[in-house]
């Protein structure tokens, strides 16, 4: 399993555990998730990548390796993701491009480059 699988499953049981300890609170943000990701104004998938940005400039790397899989998930492609990185270091300068390498991380995992 690799580190981003890793990151994945553990932030997966950690986020399944607060069912036990704090439910009502786990329930309303997950209803609040399911709300804001779907299709309106703005793709799902655009808001994913949003997720991804912000993610990279909070830093939090779960939620890094969470909103890169959610993105495929929802059809973004590694171009999409790695332009909107760009942005990411547009406002978050030199500390945002160390934790881009995350977002590489998973991308090589579910969206490898192409082979020319």
């Amino acid at each position: 399993m690799t580190d981003v699988e890793k990151t994945l499953k553990s932030f997966m049981k950690h986020f399944g555990a607060l069912n036990r300890d704090i439910p009502d609170t786990r329930n309303a943000f997950t209803d609040l998730l399911k709300t804001v990701h779907v299709d309106g104004a703005l793709p799902a998938k655009f808001k994913e990548i949003i997720c991804i940005v912000a993610s990279v400039l909070a830093p939090c790397e779960p939620c890094i390796v969470y909103h890169t899989k959610k993105a495929l998930e929802a059809g973004a492609t590694r171009e999409e993701i790695m332009e909107a990185c760009g942005v990411a270091i547009t406002m978050g300068g030199g500390p945002a491009v160390s934790h881009i390498s995350v977002v590489q991380d998973a991308l090589d995992e579910w969206a490898p480059r192409k082979k020319k």
